[in-house]
């Protein structure tokens, strides 16, 4: 423990260590590789902080604080943002560079992140097909954090239990607001209106992520390359049609239709 007279800003954040943490492992060093390795190292303490904040989050909707909530949101969508902005960075890494040191990553793979992981459970993704996956990686079972995290109340259902608080959403009641009825007029829960906008936000922040990652392994690898986990693009590809909040985007078909719009499959 380090003396309080002693602290100062390289003893309080462990600055030698946190340098000290990115080791090569290709021979000669590659360049490339210390860019490769502190964007990874980067994002794992943006998920640390992402996943500290969204059970701050969901807190906050328990306790109807809109107000503590869009402080909360606006904090995770600009981590977000930021964690996008680094992984495009690696687009300016030459493929052939990559192909250089990548036999010295042995099975390491993005795939492998496990804070990536909870930070979809504890948002709200409990697709079945995606379970089985997460557990076919990991020798047929979840592993123990992702239980925890899948036993755990996610944003998701945070959400949709404040909704459900408010009169709004399917099941609510004969007094209740669907919502498309809710969006068309907040009326009094405008600041919740905001919430949900926020929240598709951050939902949409998760497209684009996967939406990057797809492209990156395009740029880097090719489209044909399996991952160094084993895996092929089209896993990734079939992951960007997830999300968390659904209810959110669907109700915008209804709000066409009343504004005179017709849906593609030619109801009105």
């Amino acid at each position: 423990m380090v003396d309080e007279e002693e602290l100062n800003y390289l003893t309080y954040l462990k600055v030698p260590q946190l340098l000290g943490m990115q080791q090569l492992r290709s021979e000669p060093p590659h360049p490339e590789e210390l860019h490769f390795i502190i964007v990874h190292q980067a994002l794992e303490l943006w998920f640390k902080l992402l996943l500290h904040d969204l059970e701050r989050i969901i807190a906050a909707l328990d306790a109807d604080d809109w107000a503590g909530t869009l402080v909360l949101l606006r904090r995770v969508n600009d981590v977000m943002e930021t964690g996008l902005d680094q992984m495009r960075s690696l687009h300016d890494m030459p493929p052939w560079s990559l192909q250089q040191f990548r036999s010295y990553l042995g099975t390491a793979s993005g795939l492998q992140s496990v804070q990536f992981r909870e930070l979809e459970l504890l948002s709200g993704l409990r697709d079945p097909a995606h379970l089985k996956a997460l557990a076919a990686f990991s020798g047929g079972r979840l592993q123990p954090d992702l239980e925890a995290r899948l036993a755990q109340r996610s944003l998701a259902e945070a959400h949709a239990a404040a909704a459900a608080r408010l009169g709004i959403g399917i099941g609510s009641g004969v007094a209740g607001r669907s919502w498309a009825d809710f969006y068309a007029d907040p009326g009094l829960d405008a600041f919740f209106y905001v919430v949900c906008e926020s929240l598709v936000d951050y939902d949409e922040r998760w497209i684009r992520w996967r939406t990057e990652h797809v492209t990156l392994v395009e740029r880097t690898l090719g489209a044909k390359v399996r991952g160094t986990a084993g895996t092929a693009i089209g896993y990734l590809e079939r992951t960007v049609r997830y999300r968390y909040f659904p209810h959110l985007w669907e109700l915008r078909n209804e709000l066409s239709v009343r504004g005179g719009g017709e849906l593609v499959d030619g109801r009105s």
